[in-house]
């Protein structure tokens, strides 16, 4: 369930990372080995790229059960948890489950992920028509525009992306569960609807580790538009990061 892009395991630091709603591990193929002396791995969810053929999880908890199960070999080092959108709220609940066995990450990077207070109380957009879905995958250039423009590729993505939109939306937060004790890194695109702010108190809720932001020119796929920024900081937040 999760790739090191056919590289040997190699460092003492290793960043582990979840993909966002839809997208699947090659978003992060071209990370590893730019993030110096530290591994790259990336979760591969089903239903999409090397897991084409097999149905999408559609329920939070359950893929929540499947990532943690299923990271165990990878937890020999120095662990930094990063996700994007949907992803960041799977590093969050991944670094909090892997802390209550004494697995806690050394840091998590939070990236374009409203609080989860934030998220459970948000409209569910699962149900939306195609069009409506690839409007806004087109206006948050989450696709390649040639991707958009082509019904056949996207009949291939919409269903990954729906049952992601599901799974968010089955998401509830857990009043049992402690908060998350390892330091956090928020990063947001400045040009995106998101108050910083605001983020941050929403965090606060669910981490009581130190909560850090840094802000890239871009709206919500600042991750690709500002990708040499993003890694940049990547490997300094790392740098710093200490168990």
């Amino acid at each position: 369930m999760f790739t090191t892009f056919r590289r040997p395991l190699r460092h003492q630091r290793r960043l582990i990372c979840f993909p966002f709603a839809g997208g699947g591990e090659s978003h992060f193929r071209d990370w590893a080995g730019r993030i110096p002396d530290a591994d790259v791995v990336a979760a591969r969810l089903a239903g999409r790229e090397s897991r084409f053929a097999e149905p999408a999880q559609n329920d939070f908890s359950a893929l929540l059960d499947e990532l943690v199960g299923a990271i165990e070999p990878f937890l020999g080092a120095q662990n930094t948890l990063f996700g994007h959108s949907f992803g960041g709220l799977l590093a969050f609940e991944v670094a909090r489950n892997l802390e209550t066995r004494g697995h806690g990450p050394a840091l998590v990077i939070i990236s374009g992920c409203d609080a989860p207070r934030t998220i459970v109380s948000a409209p569910k957009p699962q149900d939306l028509s195609d069009d409506v879905l690839l409007a806004g995958l087109a206006a948050h250039s989450a696709v390649p525009s040639e991707m958009v423009e082509s019904r056949e590729l996207m009949g291939l993505v919409l269903p990954a992306f729906r049952a992601d939109l599901r799974a968010k939306a089955s998401y509830r937060i857990d009043p049992a569960a402690r908060p998350l004790g390892r330091p956090v890194r928020l990063y947001y695109g400045t040009e995106e609807a998101f108050d910083p702010e605001q983020a941050r108190e929403g965090w606060a809720e669910v981490v009581s580790g130190t909560i850090t932001m840094s802000g890239f020119p871009g709206g919500h796929f600042f991750v690709n538009s500002a990708r040499q920024d993003v890694l940049d900081t990547i490997s300094k937040d790392m740098a710093r990061a200490r168990l």
